[in-house]
């Protein structure tokens, strides 16, 4: 009997946990966030749900298998589609990218509507003309663009300018460490960000711009109990 008790007390605690589970599951998105970039922003969105304490089950970030938006979100599709035929899609689908001098940046940002209005839920979360500009606005609003200067893209530009901050003169891609540099500074980052996009819109530019503001506080939205 004392065997057959402990069996019978070990099943109710498993099917207790795959109960709890599933209620979890019920009241939690799940989001997939898909990036261009194998470090950088890998390792910004990752110490991001370390310090919001998101558990690993509820945000997947996946760096990409090549190095254009089109095959960001080819990735991010055959990724959603795994996790959907298991029986469990994610909520939302999250396509990192940025604008720099890609080709099929259009393109892929037109894909992502294509499989949204498809009933696939995919957003596009770009910046131009790359994701520093979202650590820029961390120091203060700025709608001034980037050009090619000499032999230095774009891009390069940037870079060079978030240099020019306090903390960053030695900034390099791929650096870990930044989201922590830059948290106490963040709801600043937030409203610049929101506000660049308002003027992209009024004026029709989106030099400068990002969008990972609002992938910021979709994750910041499951932290919230």
């Amino acid at each position: 009997m004392g065997s057959e008790d402990l069996f019978h007390k070990r099943k109710a605690r498993v099917s207790a946990e795959l109960q709890r589970q599933k209620n979890l599951r019920l009241k939690n998105k799940r989001y997939l966030i898909v990036c261009e970039g194998t470090k950088t922003e890998p390792y910004y969105l990752n110490e991001l749900l370390d310090d919001l304490r998101i558990r690993p089950q509820l945000v997947r970030i996946a760096p990409n298998v090549g190095v254009s938006p089109d095959r960001v979100v080819a990735h991010a599709l055959t990724l959603y589609d795994e996790d959907a035929l298991a029986g469990d899609a994610y909520d939302t689908v999250y396509c990192l990218f940025d604008r720099d001098t890609h080709t099929t940046f259009d393109s892929a940002v037109q894909r992502t509507k294509d499989l949204n209005s498809a009933g696939r839920p995919f957003v596009a979360i770009t910046s131009t003309p790359c994701f520093e500009v979202w650590l820029l606005l961390h120091f203060g609003y700025s709608d001034k663009p980037f050009h090619f200067v000499g032999k230095k893209s774009v891009g390069d530009q940037v870079v060079a300018t978030l240099k020019t901050m306090p903390g960053f003169a030695n900034y390099g891609k791929g650096q870990k460490g930044i989201y922590g540099q830059l948290k106490d500074k963040l709801a600043d980052a937030l409203t610049h960000a929101y506000r660049l996009r308002r003027h992209g819109s009024d004026t029709g530019s989106n030099n400068p711009s990002t969008d990972i503001d609002e992938l910021v506080k979709s994750i910041q939205s499951l932290a919230i109990k």
